[in-house]
């Protein structure tokens, strides 16, 4: 996803030494292998896809072409990033909108908001005059295994299940 002017000027430069880069294999090709030469393409091609399709997103959204995103709440934060992009803030004026610093916001959004309280969270969503629709879903149940769960270095999940069970105790871990 491409999260700010710089990034876009990046990826528009990564798409053109890409699509150099096919000329030139194509062009150059005495391959022996026809079908080592058209992996080596069709790998080139699938980064081109990529970067064209997140220079599309991009525009789109400033531009006011996309006024809508769908995300899920695991991805919350390509929602908030949509919407400044969309709304034509730039992190700078962001930040002084949210009465913070430029950097906190490159900070957010380098860390995708991982780090933010629900305060912070419902002051972005007023300051970028969105409408947030989120779904709870309680029809689903779900067994955890251990490696559902982060465990620290030296921990022994097996003996830790074993001490759960002998105990007759749950335990509910979200990451």
């Amino acid at each position: 996803m491409i999260k700010n002017e710089k990034q876009y000027g990046v990826t528009k430069n990564n798409l053109k030494k890409f699509q150099d880069a096919i000329k030139v294999i194509s062009e150059n090709s005495n391959s022996k292998n026809p079908l080592l030469l058209k992996l080596q393409i069709d790998s080139i091609q699938s980064q081109i896809d990529i970067f064209e399709e997140e220079i599309k997103a991009y525009e789109g959204l400033k531009k006011g072409i996309i006024t809508n995103v769908s995300r899920g709440f695991e991805d919350l934060s390509c929602g908030i990033i949509e919407s400044r992009i969309a709304k034509g803030y730039n992190q700078k004026e962001f930040a002084r909108l949210l009465k913070t610093s430029e950097q906190q916001i490159q900070k957010y959004e380098s860390e995708n908001y991982s780090n933010i309280s629900l305060k912070r969270l419902q002051e972005i969503v007023v300051v970028l005059d969105v409408d947030v629709d989120t779904t709870f879903s309680f029809n689903k149940k779900r067994h955890f295994t251990t490696s559902d769960f982060l465990i620290p270095q030296g921990i022994n999940p097996v003996l830790i299940q074993n001490k759960i069970r002998n105990r007759g105790t749950t335990v509910l871990v979200c990451r």
